[in-house]
């Protein structure tokens, strides 16, 4: 389970690593493009790369949530709830999230099939390169929530606080 532990904590800081290089992009153009606005210049391409950088940082950041506990929840009841039962509600909503995403997984690839073979007109590639960060966050996903699974019913992950609280 350390190894779990170990593979579940790099994975999480290299995709934020990447969420922030992305993030950053999607600021600097924006920025760019603000600045060049009264000039009436523009950056050829920069629209879809701000829908690249945008649609890759929400993707990534939706299965990183998974892990950090940050998704949105209503726990008032739950936390009521003894502890084997909190775990067993906790467990099988990881469960179901990962069933979510894995379905999601499946059904991305006749999605990008499609309109994935599409050329994006700015930079001459197919739509699919860009599309197959749908299946490879949610694949993310469910990675996320097996190992949350196996290090909460091995003991290791608390469930003292399910969800992040609000501030």
């Amino acid at each position: 389970m350390d190894t779990l532990s170990t593979i579940d904590r790099v994975l999480t800081r290299v995709i934020e690593g990447l969420m922030v290089v992305l993030f950053g992009m999607f600021l600097v153009i924006v920025v760019t493009k603000v600045l060049m606005r009264p000039f009436d210049m523009a950056i050829y391409g920069v629209d879809e790369q701000v829908k690249i950088a945008f649609l890759c940082t929400s993707a990534l950041g939706g299965a990183v949530a998974i892990t950090k506990r940050e998704h949105i929840a209503i726990t008032f009841f739950i936390d009521l709830m003894p502890y084997y039962v909190k775990m067993a509600f906790y467990v099988a909503g990881l469960v179901l999230v990962g069933v979510m995403n894995a379905a999601l997984v499946w059904l991305s690839f006749d999605w990008i099939a499609g309109p994935g073979r599409n050329m994006w007109q700015p930079f001459g590639m197919p739509q699919g390169y860009v599309f197959i960060i749908v299946p490879i966050s949610c694949a993310i996903a469910v990675f996320y929530c097996f190992v949350r699974v196996v290090l909460t019913l091995g003991g290791r992950d608390s469930i003292d606080v399910l969800w992040m609280p609000e501030d």
